[in-house]
């Protein structure tokens, strides 16, 4: 199923009170504001006052959060606010507002096998994760599992004074239980997950790809579910805070799971994409005693479009191919004949002019 977000729900409320417009009357802080404010209005550790109640005028806000037509204010703007967000009890009754949402926990069975760099490099990509939950669901629908004395310890730590989100030895009982595996059997969709579902990440932080295909070791006997892009797991970003962001995006918006996985692909993502599809599609042409090898254009344009790639990404990617060129439909004319070169197809061709080459990645 498919989920509102905190700050929808709040926004809502506020529209059945004709307000459209809080503001915040402290610094707005980190992250989306207004999905974090939205959870401590209906925890009652914020509260709304219309303006008439405030006693004062409100001094106008520039918009810093939107959800379904109510713009959260903050700072100095000129937009006019119709409310205030004060740290105090409000006027405007959230009771009625509960937050029902799937779990997402990070797995740590595997941690004794990580590298000292490697467990730094989780430790901040669980605090990135935690904060994005915050962004789209709430604080309590994130938690940390399999977690052993020395991974107690260095999250005590990292998080010191305190860890903001809970801990388990062990797994919690929950009714529907995913782990999320590049190798999965299945690919994961928002069918299958409730508001008591466990959505399962791997602790794994692997430098060397030493551990490649290790979450199949994690929870072996519940559902395993992969995330691809068009089949393609290259292209999914491999960060644990990143796969959260994908899901969560997924389950609160009106997207498919490839649209989230596109929105989100990172610059290393991108590099490894064109370097296998490069190998994968290059054709071959020998002229005058030379090899040149090529993509078609409409290919070309398709990737840049696609993934929003600059010439960055290709010329990385020719350095990994030996140099390639980006050739019209037209160049097929000039074929004159076809050889092999190492078992791989070559085109001959009689003659390559200018106008059948769009760009030249050396």
């Amino acid at each position: 199923m498919k989920f509102k977000r905190p700050k929808c729900l709040v926004a809502e409320r506020l529209k059945e009170e004709g307000l459209k417009r809080p503001k915040l009357l402290f610094y707005p802080g980190r992250g989306d504001v207004f999905n974090r404010i939205a959870y401590k209005l209906v925890k009652g550790e914020l509260g709304i006052l219309k303006e008439e109640e405030f006693g004062e005028s409100i001094l106008p806000g520039k918009v810093v959060g939107e959800c379904d037509g109510v713009e959260l204010l903050a700072l100095r703007g000129d937009v006019k606010p119709d409310s205030a967000v004060v740290k105090a009890r409000g006027s405007v009754d959230f009771s009625g507002i509960s937050f029902n949402y799937p779990t997402f926990a990070v797995d740590m069975s595997l941690f004794d096998k990580l590298l000292p760099s490697e467990r730094k490099s989780l430790m901040v990509q669980l605090e990135i994760a935690y904060g994005v939950i915050k962004d789209y669901l709430t604080p309590e629908n994130f938690i940390v599992t399999s977690a052993g004395d020395e991974a107690i310890k260095i999250l005590e730590e990292f998080f010191y004074p305190s860890v903001p989100f809970q801990l388990y030895s062990s797994l919690p009982k929950v009714e529907n239980v995913i782990v999320l595996d590049p190798f999965g059997d299945e690919e994961f969709t928002h069918e299958e997950v409730t508001p008591d579902t466990l959505i399962v990440v791997g602790g794994i932080v692997d430098s060397s790809e030493r551990m490649k295909g290790a979450t199949l070791q994690i929870l072996p006997n519940v559902k395993h579910r992969r995330i691809t892009y068009k089949g393609s797991r290259e292209i999914v970003p491999d960060r644990i805070n990143e796969i959260v962001k994908i899901v969560c995006q997924y389950l609160t918006e009106d997207i498919t799971l490839e649209e989230a996985v596109r929105r989100n692909i990172t610059r290393d993502a991108r590099l490894r994409f064109v370097r296998k599809e490069l190998q994968k599609n290059l054709v071959r042409f020998l002229v005058n005693g030379e090899l040149l090898r090529g993509i078609p254009e409409e290919l070309y344009l398709k990737w840049k479009e696609e993934f929003e790639l600059s010439d960055f990404f290709f010329r990385k990617g020719a350095k990994h191919v030996g140099g390639f060129i980006v050739f019209r439909p037209s160049v097929f004319d000039r074929v004159i004949g076809e050889t092999k070169r190492r078992k791989k197809r070559v085109f001959v061709l009689g003659e390559l002019k200018d106008e059948d080459i769009v760009a030249v990645y050396p």
